[in-house]
């Protein structure tokens, strides 16, 4: 495994999930990681479900809606670490409601644009401006292959899902000279949280058209997710920025 040795890491929506797994590869590679989530008790759980005797697993709570907060967040980290060496932007939410575009409410459409666009905009400025301090960095955004390959009746993830692999190619070139490197990520279908195998096993049909939508015909595991973001932040990947990765199983290459 590459080392990050004493790198200080940030993971947004880190208290479960992908973001904890990536959080945790993060931890065995060495490095002190600051996970953040809006719920302070899932944040605590996440804590304690870690081994953790060097104590370099942190949380804070943070709604990335909210600028201040975000702000406050990265202010903590080079306050206390001096620095912030990479940042994996996860927090994100999907669609609750299943519906053609027409039916969709604009509460909700706001609620995706604030929560995926708007807070990863937020995430990004003053995760960029710490970098630009040290004039290195590394950025990964959380897309979707949604944000590549259009699907029905979910029109306003689809739109912000895309919007972050744009803002992530705009963001690239603005501070490529400067040593920061700014990449996104679009999983496919993942095991756990919507695809968690108590769900999977309750809907064998719909279990069935989700795994015949990839090439492989399986789901992907948060495993193989932190394994690309692991090699994204490290120097191995020293000449790759505005480049959105699918990890999809083969779903963006075509309809299997």
């Amino acid at each position: 495994m590459e080392s990050f040795k004493d790198k200080t890491v940030l993971v947004t929506g880190g208290t479960q999930g992908m973001g904890l797994v990536v959080a945790q590869h993060f931890l065995r590679a060495g490095a002190i990681v600051f996970i953040t989530g809006r719920d302070k008790e899932k944040g605590k759980h996440a804590l304690g479900e870690i081994i953790d005797p060097k104590h370099r697993l942190h949380y804070l709570p943070c709604d990335v809606t909210n600028e201040i907060q975000v702000k406050e967040v990265v202010n903590t980290i080079i306050e206390t670490h001096g620095k912030l060496d990479i940042a994996f932007n996860n927090a994100g939410i999907t669609s609750k409601s299943h519906l053609p575009l027409a039916e969709f409410t604009a509460e909700e459409w706001k609620h995706i644009i604030d929560v995926n666009l708007t807070g990863l905009f937020y995430s990004m400025k003053y995760e960029i401006e710490s970098m630009l301090l040290k004039g290195k960095g590394v950025i990964i955004n959380n897309s979707s292959v949604a944000g590549l390959v259009s699907l029905p009746k979910q029109g306003a993830y689809c739109a912000s899902k895309s919007a972050v692999i744009a803002l992530t190619e705009s963001a690239s070139i603005d501070y490529a000279e400067s040593g920061i490197r700014i990449n996104a990520i679009a999983p496919g279908p993942i095991l756990g949280g919507m695809n968690d195998l108590e769900k999977l096993k309750a809907n064998p049909e719909r279990t069935a058209k989700k795994l015949s939508l990839t090439a492989m015909k399986r789901m992907g595991t948060a495993e193989e997710i932190a394994e690309t973001i692991l090699w994204i932040a490290s120097d191995k990947a020293s000449f790759l920025t505005g480049a959105c990765i699918p990890v999809d199983g083969g779903f963006s290459a075509g309809k299997w």
